[in-house]
């Protein structure tokens, strides 16, 4: 049931109590046994005490001037600080072995740069208070077994002293760090992709901590001329920049105004007087070209570009450009931006291209053995580094990567019409040359569209004339003939266009197409495909399947044959099952009734502060087979993670009780289906970081309990004889279903290098899995590399099993993950992460395709009547206020059509 839920007034409740994460119960043993090397570095320490003291700098110092001061309080007040070796955070946190007074109190005078509308020395006042006794052999208890909860403050330290001898050489962004001299490249628009490294420290087994190592890439701003950058970043000559800014009309605002946007606080030096190179950030632009601009000086106006040419014999070649603007209000000062070059080291604060994300990506996109060298080289220059202050604090970090004995764990077995297929090993991938889905669906009336310049209606033709018998040879059955002629819109009406198609049908067939063809342009298209699904999904109910133009007048056969996979699955067929799937063979789930559930929230990009999260949950709906899911999606509050709309009750307008949810509905879908309630959930969940584990599990958990119980599923029963609740209460005496909690993470840094059993390309093989050695020293958790790498290294799925009733052996649960991963319908290939995981995060991205332009909340497309307002759809009926919402609201999802509400839609 593919619904969409209003933020409402209250979430899921919590346990009310600490929810213990899972203790590992023992290891897999399943498999073939392989070796491994991992980008982790064993790290032992001697246990001491390491004194924990509070940082206060007085005045607050701008960003990025903590570090300086207290290097120079360093070399200023070395008796008070007793010459001990400090590490830092570089914000209030300071740890040293050497026990100071309570309190240590300095102060020291800093010359500041430019940037200040006046060179001044500012003193600044530095406290030190204690914080706190730390003693690391509370951490040496944890990591034998022996103790059970995390000194985190132990760990903490430890890892601020790792990163104590970077942070002082290389430019720092969040764990990373970076520097020209890694390596550096060009990746448009005035940016460098500067390579550095990731760190982090990590509890382990064997009595060890773990460092983990990785390369890493960020984008940097290009030390050119400010200029030469904004000519870069318009991507256009510096001359027909000049004229352009000169024009003062829409045209010319609207160039500054994106100017300005792109420009602001970034730090420059001046390069026109070499004596005397003077530092400012960017406070703004000037509104006119620089050859408009005047001031007053010695009682005369004069203007800039004469003031540049008197002064500095200096002629301003570009006068049509803005001016920086810095100092004050008061006393402006005014810089061309040809005199000004943008200091190195400055990371970009902005969003990206789609075309310098993709070249960032590249940069870290190497080959296993290019990785593997470069971190061990990486390490090899972070022990230098670190030497002196890691000997300091007793800390010894191996030089080797770690070798663990890993398992390859075997395919399954893929059930088809009338044959079975077996991926080799090695490869977690097959075709399907020669089978039939086991259940093809019927397309009775489709249209197409072409959105693309590219193809000739020759092209257009040839496709369409093919679909049919593409569609019989792998059992799907396809009217050969199109329910009306095909259209061709090139002025991207899109909405019009899909309407007009579909009312042709009506008015011909007298009914609705079932399926509509789109075809896109090879670029710029984005706008085209939200207008098309927003149009179908919500106004029409139909299917929509969108083609780019280059695969359409190739017509491979793989791409038909994937094409279709996506279509039978939108109209209700079923591609393909696995073999224990049929054969109920699947450990405990294919027992009783279960359900598999994903769960993924998605946030806004990166410099987007206003739009919602969506959250979605994908949840299988065919026991005993587990690859048609149904999904639900819901906004809430910006960047939350935790999803709120799982469950929730309140009063009704007669005083009483109603509940409502995604997980609620979910599972009374599948009730409904069924006739009886599912007795087993294995839930997964994407997206958690470790430190919201404990919340996640405390919030969701309990919710999903508490949906079973609003439906008398569980040992508190309603007194409720609406349909709803009479036939789908358990069989058992009041049990709720069991459930097993798992979090899936594929934002880490672990890879894994093969020493034995090599793809071809250099990766470990599809199904390596380990669960020791760098894995928790007490928690459940794996890491599992299901799929094949096509480009670059491998990254191995983390799961981490936070709960589980349902008493699954290692093995089971181990088995069961890598299998789910070989059922995602789009292809034919294992996945990456377990597809119900995967099915939620594509329902939240259609949802916010839903709401507007790819990313955000404000669509591109000329008309949004589809996507606002609306009536119907359930509770759906505007706005919804939540506690704590900064602005007091969240802005609803239109309603899915009740057409394909059940559908896979999504895909």
């Amino acid at each position: 049931m593919a619904l969409q839920r209003q933020p409402s007034s209250g979430a899921s409740g919590s346990a009310g109590q600490e929810a213990f994460l899972m203790q590992r119960p023992g290891f897999g043993k399943l498999g073939e046994p392989t070796i491994v090397h991992a980008n982790h570095f064993r790290v032992r320490f001697q246990p001491t005490c390491i004194f924990h003291y509070d940082l206060t700098i007085e005045p607050e110092p701008p960003r990025g001037l903590h570090r300086e001061i207290l290097r120079q309080a360093e070399k200023q007040h070395r008796d008070k600080l007793q010459g001990a070796r400090i590490a830092y955070d570089g914000q209030r946190a300071l740890y040293t072995t050497k026990e100071l007074p309570e309190q240590v109190d300095m102060e020291l005078e800093l010359m500041e740069d430019e940037e200040a509308p006046k060179r001044r020395n500012r003193r600044f006042k530095i406290t030190l208070r204690r914080a706190s006794r730390i003693n690391t052999g509370l951490l040496q208890e944890y990591l034998n077994g022996t103790r059970r909860i995390l000194p985190q403050e132990c760990l903490q330290a430890f890892d601020i002293v790792l990163r104590e001898a970077a942070a002082k050489n290389f430019a720092q962004r969040a764990r990373c760090f970076f520097d020209s001299h890694f390596g550096e490249r060009s990746i448009g628009g005035g940016i460098q992709a500067y390579s550095g490294f990731y760190q982090s420290i990590r509890p382990a087994q064997n009595g060890l901590l773990s460092l983990n190592i990785d390369i890493a890439a960020a984008p940097f701003l290009e030390p050119i001329r400010l200029d030469e950058f904004l000519a870069k970043a318009f991507c256009k000559d510096v001359r027909d920049l000049n004229q352009e800014f000169a024009r003062q009309d829409a045209y010319g605002d609207q160039a500054r105004a994106k100017a300005k946007k792109l420009l602001k606080g970034i730090r420059v030096e001046t390069i026109h007087n070499r004596g005397a190179k003077r530092k400012y950030r960017i406070q703004n632009l000037s509104n006119e070209p620089l050859r408009n601009l005047r001031f007053e000086m010695d009682g005369e106006s004069i203007s800039v570009t004469d003031y540049f040419h008197r002064t500095y014999n200096y002629m301003i070649m570009f006068p049509g450009l803005p001016a920086i603007e810095s100092g004050t209000k008061e006393k402006k000062r005014y810089l061309p931006m040809e005199v000004c070059k943008i200091l190195s080291g400055q990371s970009l604060a902005k969003s990206m291209s789609e075309q310098q994300k993709k070249a960032l990506l590249g940069v870290t996109c190497v080959p296993p053995e290019e990785r593997k060298r470069t971190t061990v080289e990486i390490l090899t220059q972070l022990r230098q580094h670190s030497g002196p202050i890691a000997d300091e604090f007793g800390v010894r970090i191996n030089s080797l990567m770690t070798e663990i004995p890993a398992r390859i764990l075997p395919s399954p077995s893929i059930q088809y019409f009338s044959n079975i297929v077996k991926p080799e090993p090695g490869k977690g991938s097959w075709n399907m040359q020669n089978r039939m889905m086991i259940r093809g669906c019927r397309i009775e009336r489709w249209g197409l569209i072409n959105f693309s310049q590219a193809l000739n209606d020759r092209d257009v033709e040839a496709f369409f004339k093919r679909l049919p018998s593409e569609c019989e040879k792998y059992g799907l059955k396809m009217n050969p003939m199109l329910a009306v002629a095909p259209l061709t819109e090139l002025r991207y009406n899109v909405e019009e266009a899909i309407k007009y198609l579909n009312d042709q049908c009506i008015s011909k067939h007298g009914k609705d197409l079932d399926l509509i063809i789109c075809i896109m342009p090879p670029t710029n298209n984005k706008f085209i495909y939200a207008a098309v699904k927003r149009v179908c999904d919500i106004e029409l109910g139909v299917v929509s399947q969108c083609c780019l133009s280059g695969h359409v007048k190739e017509r491979k056969a793989d791409y038909i044959a994937n094409l279709l996979l996506k279509v039978n699955v939108k109209m209700g067929g079923y591609n393909a099952q696995l073999v224990d799937e049929k054969n109920r063979r699947l450990p405990l789930i294919s027992e009783v009734p279960s359900i598999i559930i994903g769960l993924d929230v998605s946030h806004p990009r990166v410099g987007d502060d206003q739009s919602p999260s969506i959250s979605a949950v994908a949840a299988s709906m065919d026991w005993p087979y587990f690859s048609k899911y149904e999904a639900i999606v819901s906004t809430q509050r910006h960047r939350e993670e935790i999803s709120t709309e799982l469950f929730w009750e309140r009063e009704d307008e007669n005083g009483g009780k109603k509940s409502g949810g995604m997980i609620r509905d979910l599972l009374l879908s599948f009730a409904e289906k069924h006739g009886a309630p599912a007795e087993r959930i294995v839930y997964y969940r994407d997206g958690v970081s470790e430190g919201e584990f404990e919340a996640v599990l405390n919030s969701e958990l309990e919710a999903v309990k508490k949906a079973c119980e609003s439906l008398g599923w569980g040992s508190r029963l309603h007194n409720d004889q609406s349909n709803e609740a009479l036939y789908k209460r358990p069989r058992g005496a009041g049990q709720l279903p069991k459930i097993t909690f798992i979090v899936v993470q594929k934002r880490h840094h672990t890879r894994l290098f093969p020493k034995q059993h090599r793809t071809r390309n250099g990766n470990v093989y599809p199904g390596t899995i380990i669960d020791n050695v760098i894995c928790h020293p007490t928690h459940f958790d794996f890491y599992l590399c299901s799929h094949f790498g096509i480009k670059g290294t491998s990254r191995p799925a983390h799961y981490h099993v936070l709960r589980d009733e349902n008493g699954f052996t290692v093995d089971q649960i181990q088995q069961l993950t890598n299998d789910l991963c070989f059922t995602y319908v789009r292809c034919t290939r294992a996945l990456s992460i377990v597809p119900p995981c995967y099915y939620a995060h594509l329902a939240a991205s259609r949802a916010r395709v839903w709401l507007g332009a790819e990313g955000s909340d404000q669509g591109s497309h000329r008309d949004n009547k589809s996507i606002v307002g609306g009536s119907g759809g359930g509770s759906i009926r505007g706005m919804h206020s939540r506690a704590g919402d900064v602005a007091g609201l969240v802005r609803p999802l239109p309603p899915l059509h009740e057409r394909i509400r059940k559908s896979m839609f999504y895909i």
